[in-house]
């Protein structure tokens, strides 16, 4: 990747690619209306707009208003604004989940460890011998599957990946190691807890995050909740002394595993651990709807007409969290996640409507992307398109951590297609640095909403801030004491700083609107060979 542009140096060669004249008068964002939007969305009448919840349906129909007021023409069900995605919310009840492992005596939970049960089954219980698959790879020249039978197991894995690979594809593998093990016939799986799981989250963390977890997954038209390890019952992690407990005596023990993934290849025996597990597990079913929001800008070549840019950035936020103290501010409001996106998003449809790109664009407020990208999967799976008519790119837009004036970015998954050369014409115009990835461990193209239209096929970006001019310590700050808390308020925004993104997010929105070619993968790019067939 090049991470430093040279505008004049971009020259001809770009403008081959596709059409965008200098947009440095068209881009008059309206920094009163991100303002205006922003607070709306992340006012306490929202409710921290939790999909589901009826805070999240004021936010979409506000989000529908906006739409209609900046010129979209609804694209949802029935001629509405609204795309209704049927769901199931689950949630793990407040007891008949335990973990019990042979030669292990004591166990407790939100202690020693946590569990859940998934959308395939309300209640139960498994057992079954537990297999270590380090972190369950299988790729070009490592299998870790190798010499294993997880038929009626229950997987045992850590968390991470060796030296050397793509960040993204990286991200990829760490993300669809459920589905792997679930392929080979795994019934569970259990995390072990190890240095470089604590590097990211520490225990008291997790256990934080996982009390208050709710999940939710669509249901497809047959009433079928959809999985992508359909076989998986519940999964769990286990503290650092239930860890070393569980691998005590072993050939390869918890001082080997923590000495192999010390090192760059980190390179793991697959073995049957000789003990079994027994997990039960008690869920909450309910079967809610929650919607998209969707809009469309017309494109003005009909000779595009077929081939859909969708612009996406998810609506939804984590909701009212219930604390014991009288008078704490329990309200999730979510100004910088994600109301800071969907306003951005509005302001660049109506810069695009002003400015009619040659392609059709769609802009979808998603649901439930902190449920696991749930809205995002739905649309991908059901665009609704006209006869003949596909999604050709995705641009999102997810929680840029807008509280200084940032330098440089970091545009996800751009470089993997034709799309690059629009991105970078864009971030060089605004005067920016294209950064590489700062956090690389985070898997942070797995966690947003373009990697739903990835894994359909879809060339996509995402851009966040980097960590130039002071962003490291910007964004730790925000990460640190903000992200995902009551504190995520209005006042944390630095509007300068959203009018910049809004402004170059418009630009490459209209970049790749208007190539000259259709947008698609790099030739044996790692992502299109697997979901694109390309």
């Amino acid at each position: 990747m090049t991470n430093r542009l040279c505008v004049a140096a971009l020259g001809t060669a770009l403008t081959l690619v596709f059409s965008a004249p200098s947009l440095a008068h068209e881009a008059d964002v309206n920094r009163a209306a991100l303002e205006r939007d922003v607070a709306i969305l992340a006012a306490d009448n929202m409710e921290g707009r939790e999909a589901g919840t009826r805070g999240h349906a004021r936010a979409a129909g506000y989000v529908a208003g906006r739409f209609a007021a900046v010129g979209l023409e609804p694209a949802g069900d029935d001629g509405t604004y609204f795309q209704a995605v049927p769901m199931l919310k689950y949630s793990r009840a407040e007891t008949g989940n335990s973990l019990a492992i042979s030669g292990m005596d004591g166990l407790t939970m939100w202690e020693d460890y946590y569990l859940s049960g998934t959308s395939q089954q309300e209640s139960g219980t498994i057992t079954g011998e537990l297999v270590f698959i380090g972190y369950g790879l299988d790729m070009d020249g490592r299998d870790d599957f190798d010499g294993v039978d997880l038929e009626g197991k229950i997987a045992l894995r850590v968390y991470g990946g060796p030296e050397g690979i793509d960040t993204e594809e990286a991200a990829h593998y760490r993300s669809t190691l459920s589905a792997r093990a679930a392929e080979r016939g795994a019934v569970g799986s259990l995390l072990l807890y190890t240095p470089a799981l604590a590097e990211i989250y520490d225990w008291d963390r997790l256990v934080e995050m996982s009390r208050h977890d709710t999940s939710m997954t669509w249901i497809d038209k047959d009433g079928n909740p959809y999985s992508s390890a359909p076989g998986l019952l519940a999964s769990g992690v286990l503290n650092e002394a239930a860890s070393r407990a569980l691998l005590e005596g072993l050939d390869f023990d918890y001082d080997d595993l923590v000495a192999a993934e010390g090192t760059d290849a980190r390179i793991f025996p697959s073995f049957a651990t000789g003990r079994t597990a027994t997990i039960a597990f008690q869920s909450h079913f309910e079967r809610i709807d929650t919607p998209n929001v969707v809009g469309l800008l017309p494109g003005s070549d009909p000779e595009v007409a077929d081939e859909y840019v969708v612009l996406t950035g998810h609506l939804d936020h984590v909701g009212i969290q219930p604390t014991e103290e009288e008078g704490d501010d329990e309200i999730y409001n979510g100004a910088m996640d994600n109301a800071v996106g969907i306003a951005s998003m509005i302001e660049v449809a109506r810069l695009l409507e002003e400015h009619p790109p040659r392609r059709p664009v769609l802009f979808v407020a998603l649901t439930a992307e902190e449920k696991g990208l749930v809205g995002s999967s739905y649309h991908a799976a059901n665009p609704d398109l006209p006869e003949g008519a596909a999604l050709v790119a995705n641009v999102n837009l997810d929680m840029p951590i807008v509280t200084y004036p940032f330098s440089d970015v970091v545009a996800f998954g751009a470089p993997r297609s034709n799309l690059y050369p629009p991105v970078q014409a864009a971030t060089a115009e605004y005067g920016l640095t294209l950064s590489p990835d700062p956090q690389p461990e985070q898997g942070f193209f797995t966690r947003s909403d373009q990697y739903s239209y990835v894994r359909v096929g879809v060339p996509a970006v995402y851009l966040d801030i980097g960590w130039g001019n002071g962003g490291e310590e910007a964004q730790g700050e925000f990460l640190g004491t903000h992200y995902h808390q009551a504190s995520d308020h209005v006042e944390l925004v630095d509007f300068t700083a959203l009018e910049r993104f809004t402004g170059v997010n418009f630009s490459i929105a209209r970049n790749i609107a208007n190539m000259a070619e259709r947008p698609a993968w790099n030739e044996g790019d790692f992502f299109g060979e697997s979901f694109a067939g390309e």
